[in-house]
């Protein structure tokens, strides 16, 4: 009998973190281009650096100068993920990756550690 309650736990438990996985990787939908594209502004503390995602080739416009500063690497691309967006060097080496908080806000940091904030603008 304790076998059988040993083997029914393990089953049960199998199949709902099996389903948790499977609801939880559904939720990270990737976004389109399409759908990032527009006016952001790059925020570290009290200071605000202007960027625009550039649907066509993920180009970034806006003043990348003033980003560059704060990520130590002057990004030139950046690309959707499921979690959030990259921003990419000349190369395509990624230089930070934004974690989704909210809709319309990214959080990461730069090489030395610094938090910075990218919301779409108003």
């Amino acid at each position: 009998m304790n076998r059988y309650r040993t083997a029914a736990r393990r089953v049960f438990l199998g199949l709902f973190m099996s389903a948790g996985a499977t609801a939880m990787a559904s939720s990270l939908i990737l976004p389109s281009p399409a759908q990032l594209a527009g006016h952001w502004e790059l925020h570290q503390q009290n200071q605000v650096c202007p960027l625009d995602l550039i649907e066509n080739a993920s180009a970034l416009g806006g003043d990348v100068e003033c980003a560059s500063r704060w990520l130590g690497e002057k990004p030139t691309s950046w690309s959707p993920t499921p979690d959030g967006i990259w921003l990419m060097n000349a190369e395509g080496t990624g230089i930070t990756h934004l974690n989704r908080e909210k809709e319309g806000e990214y959080e990461g940091r730069t090489k030395s550690g610094n938090l910075v904030v990218l919301r779409r603008a108003p």
